[in-house]
């Protein structure tokens, strides 16, 4: 489990596989999603976490409010490459009423704290859509520079999408959050 200050993470497990999908298939949520297999069903979304918590190259996590352990959102480090000691994260606060309380920002911290300090990595990268204003936001205020956009990265309803690449290094997150270091 990945402590922060209102909310944990911890690993996905199948229980959670109806509720993500309820979210995946969240039209509101689904545009801020950087993939587009939609709609996501049961079936395969349990296929696909079977699957996943095998693979020692990602870690998928479910966000719960500490207060109660309502689950909002899900979150992940993927693409994990130890040679070159980069990531790939994920987050989505499934949950539209949750949203612009904070929870990304401390979910995303939590995440690059699990990266830099217990996996060890130097840079942790995402992809948004270009108008997913608030994740290009929460990246960019925890140290994250944005590398470039991947133009016509991705269709989304039938419209090809340019994706913003946003990478934090851990010297800038370190010196962000710890800045007398």
């Amino acid at each position: 489990m990945i402590n922060a200050k209102n909310v944990y993470l911890r690993p996905m497990e199948l229980a959670d596989v109806k509720i993500k999908v309820k979210w995946a298939n969240d039209e509101q949520v689904r545009k801020t999603l950087g993939f587009s297999d939609y709609p996501v069903s049961e079936l395969a979304t349990e296929a696909w976490l079977r699957k996943s918590a095998g693979n020692v190259g990602r870690k998928d996590f479910i966000i719960c409010l500490k207060e109660n352990d309502e689950r909002i959102g899900f979150c992940g480090i993927k693409n994990i490459d130890l040679v070159n000691l980069k990531a790939e994260s994920y987050l989505a606060i499934g949950e539209i009423s949750y949203w612009g309380k904070g929870y990304g920002l401390e979910t995303k911290q939590a995440l690059l704290e699990y990266s830099f300090d217990h996996l060890n990595l130097n840079k942790v990268y995402s992809s948004h859509r270009e108008d997913s204003k608030a994740m290009i936001k929460i990246n960019l205020k925890l140290g994250g520079q944005q590398e470039g956009t991947l133009r016509e990265e991705m269709r989304y309803n039938g419209v090809m999408t340019d994706m913003v690449l946003i990478s934090v290094l851990k010297a800038d997150f370190r010196k962000l959050i710890n800045p007398d270091i």
